[in-house]
């Protein structure tokens, strides 16, 4: 019996919403075929000040246009752009077009990272997503995707040009068996220097890939945590709540993990802006715990 394809997986949902979900999918594996001749770095800066690549900038033009082409987007909001690009539809899309493109220099992983909301407000509490999703660039192109339904992964068939379901009802293993922390040390504080020598001293292995989406990814398959904490040069944390923390807790939660800032759930933080940013700690929920007890 052949593997359920995605479009199938989703034909429960709004007939939008699936073309939404369709278009993403689409665009993700054709740019992939694309990125061998796109590994330069860009002239421009992103809306954050960050030095864009070309596959960003790229990436994010034809997911924009191709999402506002279906008539069924209201925003789209990418790290990218300075501003929401607005269109007529009804769904709210965040995106990070290209996460870890910093990767792409030395063909590590990196990916995509999308999180949906069902019209409203522009800016909302990553608890009201309705879907969330992110698409790995790796050995294989998969998409790990979380609905009311739970979280399942879809790999890319080459030959037959369609996403079709690998793994369903994913659920973050316990116990965790690693830890991966962004960034560097020392700025943290006394109290974060131990907590990282506490996930050592439980033989925690360390797997840090500088790709949320690469190091979500393996929190999800073998448990423990990722984090990203405030430092001193970054008291507001580093990775942006909309962009990029919201859509990862989404899947995290709906696969029995958590995300925290260390003292509040991820998805309970209104955002005040499209760049707001925050620490984290996402991933195996007694980890997590034991963060926000700092």
């Amino acid at each position: 019996m052949d593997a359920k394809k995605l479009e199938d997986s989703i034909s429960w949902m709004d007939k939008g919403l699936q073309k939404v979900i369709m278009t993403i999918a689409k665009v993700s594996a054709e740019l992939r075929f694309d990125f061998p001749s796109k590994r330069g770095a860009a002239e421009t800066k992103n809306a954050y000040g960050e030095v864009q690549q070309d596959l960003d900038v790229w990436a994010d033009a034809i997911l924009t246009k191709e999402l506002l082409k279906t008539g069924d987007v209201k925003a789209v909001l990418s790290e990218e752009q300075e501003n929401a690009t607005m269109g007529k539809g009804r769904y709210i899309v965040s995106m990070d077009p290209l996460d870890g493109s910093s990767n792409i220099k030395s063909n590590n992983i990196f990916g995509t990272i999308i999180g949906i909301y069902d019209g409203g407000e522009i800016l909302q509490p990553g608890k009201n997503l309705k879907v969330a999703f992110y698409v790995v660039y790796g050995p294989l192109t998969s998409i790990v995707m979380a609905t009311e339904k739970g979280v399942a992964e879809y790999v890319y068939d080459d030959k037959k040009k369609k996403y079709f379901l690998a793994k369903d009802n994913i659920m973050i293993p316990v116990p965790g068996k690693l830890y991966a922390p962004g960034g560097q040390n020392d700025g943290w504080s006394p109290q974060m220097n131990a907590f990282e020598q506490s996930l050592f001293d439980q033989k925690l292995k360390l797997r840090y890939g500088g790709a949320f989406v690469g190091d979500i990814n393996q929190v999800l398959n073998y448990g423990g945590l990722f984090f990203y904490p405030s430092n001193s040069k970054m008291p507001e944390g580093k990775l942006r709540l909309v962009i990029e923390c919201n859509p990862m807790a989404f899947i995290m939660t709906k696969a029995g993990g958590a995300a925290s800032d260390g003292k509040q759930d991820i998805l309970d933080i209104q955002p005040t802006k499209i760049e707001h940013r925050t620490p984290i700690f996402i991933g195996s929920k007694d980890i997590v715990e034991a963060a926000k007890k700092l």
